[in-house]
């Protein structure tokens, strides 16, 4: 079973055009490797979930 994971990027990771844009951006990681980046937080979770349920349709 794999751990997914959605996280804030913090401002150290971003560019400084995302930054002066006041951007926020949503890192998605699948057993700590970023699997995809996201503009909003619903996105990313969307993609979480879609993530999960996918691994669970292959165990069956």
């Amino acid at each position: 079973m794999s751990v997914v994971v959605v996280t804030e990027r913090d401002e150290h990771h971003m560019s400084h055009e995302a930054q002066a844009e006041g951007k926020r951006i949503w890192d998605v990681h699948q057993n700590d490797q970023l699997v995809g980046i996201f503009p909003s937080e619903e996105e990313a979770v969307a993609y979480q979930a879609e993530l999960k349920s996918s691994e669970v349709a292959q165990t069956h």
